[in-house]
């Protein structure tokens, strides 16, 4: 397929632990790539990817799609023209109900399939090097599984500002809403909250109530829309136009850099460094 000269664009979307190879193979057929997130599973992999789409003359993005979400990009327009000063201090929550980790057993886990997409707004958020992660985790619902049911995890950056993250992915599978994710953001002169939990749409009926996606990944016409379409025509935007992505390579490996450290902490117990 990829030596198919009709064929100016691939979208990644496989196991993390097949990104490396395949951006590879793009890279030497000369292909826009969108890249699903993570840029890759390991470190090393990431490294390795950063160091041939750096320099690279075509489109290569990573699928981070809290970018395309207009409530995050409103704080990062506040953010840039002054008016919420400097962050001092966040607080995020990205949960969901246990449906998900079941179907990803074994090709995920919560910091890199979940937590990486706040991750990804924050650095972007502090436009400051991220440089100690203390966290900590338990397992109780999924440890049968190997899989951590929650994570909590704090991020200091070069600025000195702090991020605290949450991320939980084992609430009842009747839960109203797909994803219960917030954000207080307090600045040196403003502060700023998210609050997606009702999504801003709710149903009641026999069934109980619900509250269904209205932002990332539904349907209007029949056609998907929200922050997954936007970011795909990002993606062909940026080809057609010739224009790089909004989210750099470096960017991309940044998060994953996070999520490691985030792991490490874990493991050994303690606070680690970047």
């Amino acid at each position: 397929m990829l030596k198919n000269p009709e064929i100016d664009a691939v979208s990644i979307v496989l196991p993390d632990n097949m990104h490396r190879e395949c951006v590879e193979l793009a890279v030497q057929h000369n292909k826009h790539i969108l890249l699903e997130k993570p840029i890759a599973k390991e470190l090393e992999d990431g490294k390795a990817i950063y160091e041939i789409t750096k320099n690279y003359d075509k489109v290569f993005t990573v699928g981070f799609l809290l970018r395309f979400d207009p409530r995050f990009n409103m704080v990062k327009q506040r953010l840039d023209n002054g008016e919420l000063g400097d962050i001092i201090h966040l607080y995020c929550r990205r949960n969901s109900p246990i449906t998900g980790p079941k179907r990803y057993i074994g090709a995920s886990d919560l910091s890199m399939h979940v937590m990486i997409h706040d991750i990804d707004y924050i650095n972007w958020y502090m436009n400051s090097n991220p440089v100690k992660v203390f966290a900590k985790s338990r397992s109780v619902l999924l440890k049968e599984n190997g899989m951590n049911d929650v994570i909590y995890a704090i991020v200091t950056y070069e600025n000195g500002a702090i991020a605290c993250l949450e991320a939980c992915w084992v609430l009842p599978e009747n839960s109203p809403t797909i994803i219960d994710d917030k954000l207080e953001l307090v600045g040196t002169k403003g502060v700023a909250y998210i609050d997606s939990c009702d999504q801003g749409v709710k149903f009641v009926s026999g069934e109980g109530v619900s509250y269904p996606d209205s932002r990332h990944w539904y349907y209007v016409n029949g056609e998907v829309s929200g922050d997954l379409a936007e970011e795909v025509m990002a993606f062909i935007n940026n080809v057609v136009s010739g224009t790089k992505s909004i989210i750099t390579p470096k960017e991309a490996l940044d998060s994953l850099r996070v999520v490691d450290a985030i792991e490490r902490s874990i493991k050994e117990g303690k606070e680690v460094e970047l």
